[in-house]
């Protein structure tokens, strides 16, 4: 007789489990979270539940930047789309290995990263050029040149 209770929750939690998680709706998000969301709200209801609860946390933080952090944001995304897809699917590939990293290694990194900002620029520019001298690729297009696209590495 006490299977049947076990076997009853099990059930339930199953059909709750198999129910597709819905995000909220436009009348749920905060007013924040709406003027910043402002663009997609006629698409808002079409848009899967993991892109509409994705775009809400975006805009949470978005709200919550200030105007400097905003600023630098523009400027990241306008770099972004400037990146061919290629470029693109290698930062994909780093900011993934840097998430799989221990965080020992990732301050690690972080620490030579600021070490680098804080030499000069012709140091900095001496060492990128050694880097990819060695790994064999060029260096990346500068955003105010105007380069070639990308075509597959030279061989090693």
């Amino acid at each position: 007789m006490t299977e049947f209770p076990t076997r009853l929750a099990a059930l339930m939690l199953l059909s709750v489990l198999a129910i597709p998680a819905r995000a909220a709706g436009w009348e749920q998000l905060t007013p924040e979270q709406q003027q910043v969301l402002e663009p997609m709200r006629a698409e808002w209801e079409q848009l899967p539940p993991q892109r509409q609860e994705r775009l809400a946390r975006g805009a949470e933080r978005w709200a919550r930047q200030t105007p400097e952090q905003r600023e630098r944001s523009r400027q990241r995304l306008e770099q972004w789309k400037q990146l061919s897809p290629e470029q693109r699917q290698e930062l994909r590939e780093r900011r993934k290995k840097f998430r799989e990293m221990s965080p020992e290694q990732r301050e690690k990194l972080r620490e030579r990263a600021e070490k680098f900002r804080q030499l000069p620029p012709e140091e900095q520019e001496r060492l990128k050029a050694r880097y990819f001298e060695r790994h064999r690729r060029p260096p990346p297009c500068p955003p105010e040149a105007d380069c070639p696209p990308p075509g597959p590495p030279p061989p090693r």
